[in-house]
């Protein structure tokens, strides 16, 4: 060498790192020769797991991950078509609890009329022998029947008339009928009571079974025919 340059052998450190880098390399050569194909350097590191889904929506973590995945927070809020509405309501339907709907009672019955009161009295002359309003002519028999009626209608059995014909103030003829409705024939007869012409009067008492009193008068002339 010339005499600007210095030998290897002057500097004796330099020569041993040289040696140990070769060194070095010679062992990474090695490995990497007789080694199975690896990864790159920094590609060990496995990749996160992806969570899996499992039934009710939560996911767990790959077995292999350390790292355990927190399972992703469940909803609170549900959508409208989720909800559950509770059912309306109505009046008179459902819970034992509720009081009872009271429906409109029905009216009482009415009760059937009875017997009792006042009567009402007439007397129906016949047309026999009549020769003017009110007027008949002598030795006519018109006949009477009576028509009695009281809160239940017209009566006809179990009620009873007392007769009395007068002409003036005397008294020309008494009769007594058992009942207030003619079945088939007059209930008063004249028979010849009407011979002599005046002013008749033709009165009709009443009496019930039932306690019930009635009375009727009617005035009619006999005139000479």
């Amino acid at each position: 060498m010339s005499g600007g340059q210095k030998s290897l052998a002057d500097h004796p450190f330099v020569v041993i790192v040289a040696l140990i880098g070769a060194l070095l390399g010679v062992v990474v050569a090695v490995k990497e020769l007789t080694a199975p194909d690896a990864p790159p350097p920094g590609a060990s590191a496995q990749p996160p797991a992806q969570p899996s889904s499992h039934a009710g929506g939560q996911a767990s973590p790959d077995a292999g991950s350390a790292t355990r995945v927190p399972p992703p927070a469940q909803e609170t809020e549900r959508s409208g078509a989720d909800e559950t509405t509770e059912p309306e309501r109505r009046p008179g339907s459902g819970s034992k609890n509720s009081p009872p709907v009271n429906s409109p009672s029905a009216p009482a019955p009415r009760p059937s009329p009875q017997h009792t009161g006042a009567l009402t009295v007439r007397i129906v002359m016949g047309s026999s022998g009549k020769i003017g309003p009110n007027v008949y002519r002598t030795r006519s028999t018109p006949g009477a029947n009576t028509e009695v009626y009281d809160a239940t209608g017209r009566l006809d059995t179990s009620c009873y008339v007392q007769w009395t014909l007068k002409r003036g103030s005397e008294v020309v003829q008494l009769h007594r009928s058992g009942r207030c409705r003619p079945p088939s024939v007059t209930l008063f007869n004249f028979d010849d009571s009407l011979r002599e012409v005046g002013t008749y009067t033709l009165q009709a008492d009443i009496t019930t079974d039932w306690g019930q009193t009635g009375s009727k008068t009617i005035e009619f002339q006999v005139a000479a025919g």
